[in-house]
């Protein structure tokens, strides 16, 4: 084993000179988790390809009805045209965001960290329910825009294509900004003061240097939202209008609804190919997977040697910046920082209004309040449908999340420590989840349950939980590893201890913290999940989130808001354990 453990370097790439050697005891932990994500993942993809094709009567009906009906051209239309806007909205808005994060001072870091991080694990449910809040008609911005006297009477910003953008934009800015800080917070400073002591003005040097170098974080982050974009579902059903049906709205209505399984499936594979194709394009720039850890140095080079073509323009638009006058504000200066916080504000807005109408005195929602009351909170809690819907999300996310934990802190230990061949397909696998459209992949597990009984169920459903949870877990059990000091496990050697003592002794209490934040990440991922619920519960189990997304369809009042509030704070909550725990690991 010691031998072994020299020849990988502790994140996890093979000695390019034993690549080709048989699998380590290591890779044998992934053994589990990918035969759980082949079974439950994979394997109903394939069913509902084979369902869209018709089988048994085999066809290619119901995927020429899509190209020659207009209405569903019109729908595949509406989800690009929603899609392209709302990830163009989003870039603009978060660069500056993820610039300042990079650039700026220690409490500027901290403050956007919050208002990026916290919204990110927010339930989606709660944040457009924030928005409806906010963009109705008696909503939060008409009030406010009539007593200002701006207008005149309430203005349409709800049920329509403005609301269902400035939602959705809300929603995937921290998807956008993540990425890009994450490369971003890797370009050496030092280059863009060279480049200035050359003589380059701030805009040429930022042009020339800085920009260059933040595109792999540009293009993962454009390529995540817009794919996430095209499988959005609950705010475009909750925000849009008649005219705004989006391809898993009509998904849903075909499999729900309608029950044409054959016909949903189809569309659910027309999106599907879609984001392979778009992952595929994207991949020929910058693979995703680096941002995580997991690509090679290899691919790595192929891909910067892709992208300095395309870099190359804009060098030559740098040295065109330098002529340009030297009065224009300068990058380094206190616009970019103060622009940022602006649009942080805007990102913390929406859940903190809400927060504030929870304490509301009214029976209904009054801006500002006619009076602080905790009867909302109480109406919860006295409420036995809340109250029983809140008990099965924890036991829906307790299975969850013990499944995702333990499987995904094995094939992070496979991942990190194992070598195997096709390594870039299992991480593939790995991640899969969380990059291909929720909806899809509800609606295959939902047909692979039909077939074993379990729809309709809180087992079959925290199984679909953990299929999309352990992503996160991989995720953040591999960065622990990847951080680990292998000098402990030398010294633990080098005074004759052997591999399970090392692991029991050294080890095991390291990844500790990380295996608890991942965890609570994954509880947090089943709790708040919505897609799932409507498609494996089939109207038979009541969760937090459905319990929230039927009041917010049927009768929007302010009980929902303490709901929202309270799921917000739990977030709050995990996201402050996860940073002691680190913290604790790091001293």
């Amino acid at each position: 084993m010691a031998g072994t453990m020299s020849s990988i370097a502790l994140n996890g790439r093979p000695n390019p000179a034993r690549a080709s050697a048989a699998p380590t005891p290591w890779a044998w932990l992934l053994l589990p988790g990918s035969i759980f994500l082949v079974v439950l993942f994979v394997v109903p993809l394939v069913g509902l390809l084979l369902l869209s094709l018709g089988m048994p009567n085999w066809t290619l009906a119901n995927f020429i009805r899509i190209t020659d009906n207009p209405a569903y051209v019109n729908v595949l239309r509406t989800t690009l045209e929603i899609s392209v806007s709302v990830t163009a909205l989003a870039f603009v808005l978060g660069y500056p965001i993820a610039y300042a994060l990079t650039t700026g001072g220690p409490t500027l870091r901290t403050f956007l960290l919050i208002a990026v991080v916290l919204p990110y694990f927010t339930s989606v449910l709660a944040r457009t329910f924030a928005w409806v809040v906010l963009l109705g008609r008696n909503g939060v911005v008409n009030q406010i825009l009539l007593e200002l006297g701006w207008v005149s009477q309430p203005v349409t910003m709800l049920y329509n294509r403005f609301g269902v953008i400035i939602g959705m934009t809300h929603i995937v800015m921290p998807l956008m900004i993540l990425p890009m800080y994450t490369v971003m917070s890797g370009i050496d400073r030092r280059l863009l003061r060279a480049a200035r002591s050359n003589g380059a003005s701030p805009l040429a040097a930022f042009l020339t240097i800085f920009l260059p170098l933040s595109l792999p974080g540009l293009i993962a982050g454009v390529l995540l939202v817009f794919i996430y974009c095209l499988g959005f579902y609950i705010t475009p059903a909750l925000m849009g209008g008649l005219s705004d049906l989006t391809i898993t709205m009509e998904i849903s209505a075909q499999v729900v609804d309608q029950l044409n399984w054959n016909f949903g499936s189809a569309l659910s594979m027309v999106l599907l190919v879609a984001v392979l194709a778009i992952l595929w394009i994207g991949s020929r720039f910058f693979p995703i997977e680096q941002l995580l850890g997991f690509s090679d140095g290899k691919a790595a080079s192929e891909t910067i040697s892709r992208r300095q073509v395309g870099t190359q323009w804009l060098m030559r638009l740098g040295a065109a910046a330098n002529v340009l006058d030297r009065s224009l504000p300068s990058l380094g200066g206190r616009s970019i920082p103060a622009l940022a916080s602006f649009l942080a504000v805007l990102l913390l807005l929406p859940v903190l209004i809400v927060a504030y109408l929870s304490f509301s005195a009214s029976s209904y929602f009054v801006f500002p309040l006619p009076g602080y009351s905790l009867r909302n909170y109480e109406a919860y809690v006295s409420d036995t449908l809340w109250v029983r819907a809140t008990f099965t999300s924890i036991r829906i996310a307790l299975m969850a999340a013990g499944m995702a934990t333990a499987l995904g802190s094995m094939l992070a230990f496979g991942l990190s420590r194992g070598r195997i061949r096709g390594r870039g397909a299992m991480v593939a696998l790995v991640l899969s989840p969380i990059i291909m459209p929720t909806v899809v992949v509800a609606v295959a597990t939902y047909f692979l349950l039909v077939r074993v009984g379990l729809q309709g169920t809180e087992f079959g459903l925290a199984l679909g939980h953990a299929v999309h949870a352990i992503p996160y877990v991989v995720v953040i059990v591999v960065a622990n590893l990847r951080d680990l000091n292998p000098t402990y496990e030398r010294a633990a050697r080098s005074l004759g201890a052997g591999p399970l003592a090392s692991f029991r002794t050294i080890i095991a209490p390291l990844v500790m913290p990380a295996l608890i934040v991942a965890s609570f990440f994954a509880f947090l991922a089943s709790f708040d999940d919505l897609v799932y619920v409507l498609f494996l519960g089939i109207g038979k189990i009541t969760t937090l989130p459905m319990r929230m997304w039927e009041g917010i369809r049927q009768d929007i009042n302010p009980t929902i808001a303490a709901v929202a509030t309270l799921q917000m704070l739990f977030a709050g909550v995990v996201i402050i354990i996860g940073a002691l725990l680190g913290r604790q690991r790091n001293t």
